[in-house]
């Protein structure tokens, strides 16, 4: 007879090695593992039973935390920075990079669709397909990416930020992918750009700022580097 809390699973020899490894470099137990990957299965097959069964087991009072730590979004570690330069309408304005945000914020507000789409031709090819899939994997997984600006001519700085709801990238030129109306007015509906991503919640950031981010490939920080080079696109994460 099975002791209680105990599950047998069965999987082949192979899997079961690649997953006691797996567990090994994560740092987490098997038996951790396994009980989210059954919460998780439940919550993807039928999340009103799990919830009502979650309820039955916990208490009523207990299921109410648990659903309401369960809707908070974890903000991933891995942000998409862009230092704004000078920038020109359609009318050939010069816009500096408050002017650019501000752009998109208005337009974020008055389209009617909650969101925006920022372009840019910063990398030459594109952004980097493994990169794109990651974020628009974790993004549809619930997580909180990030998107941060900081502004020629500031302290340099994060000024602003974003929340990222999908990337697309291209290594040429096209067109908004999405409604043409998520583009600002300012750049017109034949704005052309490498990488488009889709922001919303495009406001004054508080919480982060340059001397605490290192970018991603090269560990080097942030605020020295925007500070002495040219560096306008790339994908950072906090100093460890």
């Amino acid at each position: 007879m099975a002791r209680p809390g105990y599950m047998s699973v069965y999987a082949d020899e192979r899997t079961q090695k690649i997953f006691d490894e797996f567990c090994k470099i994560k740092g987490v137990t098997k038996s951790a593992a396994l009980t989210e990957m059954l919460d998780i299965y439940m919550l993807s097959q039928d999340e009103e039973l799990y919830i009502e069964l979650k309820k039955k087991s916990l208490g009523i009072e207990a299921a109410r935390q648990m659903i309401a730590e369960a809707a908070d979004e974890r903000e991933v570690n891995d942000y998409i920075f862009v230092k704004l330069s000078t920038s020109y309408d359609l009318n050939g304005n010069a816009l500096d990079g408050d002017a650019v945000i501000q752009a998109y914020r208005k337009n974020c507000a008055d389209n009617g669709l909650g969101y925006t789409w920022f372009s840019t031709q910063s990398l030459s090819l594109g952004m980097n397909k493994k990169k794109v899939e990651f974020y628009n994997r974790i993004i549809r997984n619930g997580e909180n990416v990030k998107m941060l600006f900081a502004v020629s001519g500031e302290e340099n700085d994060i000024k602003y930020s974003a929340r990222v709801l999908e990337v697309v990238s291209s290594r040429d030129n096209t067109k908004c992918p999405g409604e043409p109306e998520a583009v600002p007015e300012e750049f017109g509906r034949d704005e052309r750009g490498k990488i488009w991503i889709k922001i919303t919640d495009l406001k004054k950031e508080e919480a982060l700022h340059a001397d605490m981010l290192v970018i991603g490939n090269t560990g080097s920080n942030l605020k020295r580097v925007i500070s002495t080079s040219q560096f306008s696109f790339g994908y950072v994460c906090l100093d460890n």
